[in-house]
């Protein structure tokens, strides 16, 4: 038996239960499971949330890499220019390579820096539309409960 079940599977069991709920014949949702599914909702969301700091925190250190992979390359590329440069016979070639060597160097890191920013912003994007979309669920969730309650009180 599966004890851990992600937000969303616990979202749908609370949506199901609420849903048989409606309508004039339906059974009145059953509250305790109701609040029992809201009780393991609020276990598994700082878990996800946990997921989502992860995910913000590698961010960091992607780019972190980004920027040591970067300075290495122009590092290796100036020392490689500055070799070619010294040695007399090829001064002028040694030139040219290197400032090619040089702007190829920085166009591979600016492409891995664009790659490694959007590559960030689909994770970010996707972990904000899950949340919103977790959120939503919850609202409108409490929302039906609330109402469930409420018609509950006036039966009473």
């Amino acid at each position: 038996m599966k004890e851990q079940k992600d937000a969303l599977d616990i979202l749908d069991e609370l949506r199901g239960e609420l849903e048989n709920g409606h309508g004039f014949f339906s059974k009145k949702p059953d509250l305790d499971l109701c609040l029992d599914l809201c009780d393991k909702l609020a276990r598994v969301l700082p878990e996800a949330m946990n997921e989502a700091n992860y995910v913000k925190e590698k961010r960091k250190e992607i780019l972190s890499n980004a920027d040591v992979v970067a300075k290495n390359t122009i590092r290796a590329s100036e020392e490689r220019a500055n070799k070619l440069v010294s040695e007399s016979e090829i001064i002028k070639n040694a030139q040219i390579a290197s400032k090619q060597i040089i702007e190829n160097a920085y166009a591979q890191c600016d492409n891995l820096i664009l790659r490694t920013k959007a590559h960030l912003d689909n994770l970010f994007k996707e972990t904000e539309n899950f949340l919103c979309s977790t959120l939503s669920v919850v609202r409108t969730n409490r929302e039906e409960l609330r109402a469930a309650l409420t018609d509950g009180e006036r039966v009473n």
